[in-house]
């Protein structure tokens, strides 16, 4: 018997698990571990993030980890600021508003790993339903709702900003 029969595969760079990456809010993903994989406990995904943009402020029950890759991010933590680049690493426990934005000029990428497992569902719902505006918050929020993720402010990019529609 193989012990590696049943085990999830080993991916090469730009390869996800559930094929293209999905598109959504200017982001790119790509799941390297559903959830499914490893009986809902947790998921891991790459997000390569345009410059300038985040998701708008959020909050959620599950836990994220987020290992930076590339580039520089500003994140808030129950309204705390924080700044993390390459090799810095930023957990969010649940329950606790939170956002983050790409604060440089180019592409930035992170690692993020949320327990349990599950939210990839929800950015291939958002890639499906294309909604690439990180502004549009009441879209987000329909979709939100059904992964237990309430919207609950902006983007910081967006701060001072009418929401889409408003504008």
């Amino acid at each position: 018997m193989n012990p590696l029969a049943n085990q999830p595969p080993n991916l090469s760079a730009g390869q996800s698990v559930t094929g293209p990456p999905v598109q959504f809010i200017g982001n790119q993903m790509w799941v390297k571990l559903a959830a499914a994989q490893v009986d809902g406990t947790f998921s891991v995904m790459e997000n390569a993030i345009a410059a300038h943009n985040g998701p708008p402020l959020h909050i959620h029950a599950f836990e994220e980890f987020f290992y930076i890759l590339q580039g520089t991010f500003l994140f808030e933590l129950g309204g705390a600021p924080l700044n993390a680049g390459p090799g810095d690493f930023v957990h969010i426990p649940g329950n606790v508003p939170h956002v983050l934005q790409n604060i440089t000029d180019s592409e930035g990428r992170v690692l993020l790993i949320a327990r349990p497992g599950g939210v990839e569902n929800y950015f291939a719902e958002l890639g499906a339903q294309a909604v690439r505006d990180p502004r549009d918050v009441a879209a987000m929020h329909a979709i939100g709702e059904r992964y237990g993720i309430k919207i609950v402010g902006p983007p910081i990019a967006a701060r001072g900003k009418p929401p889409v529609g408003q504008q």
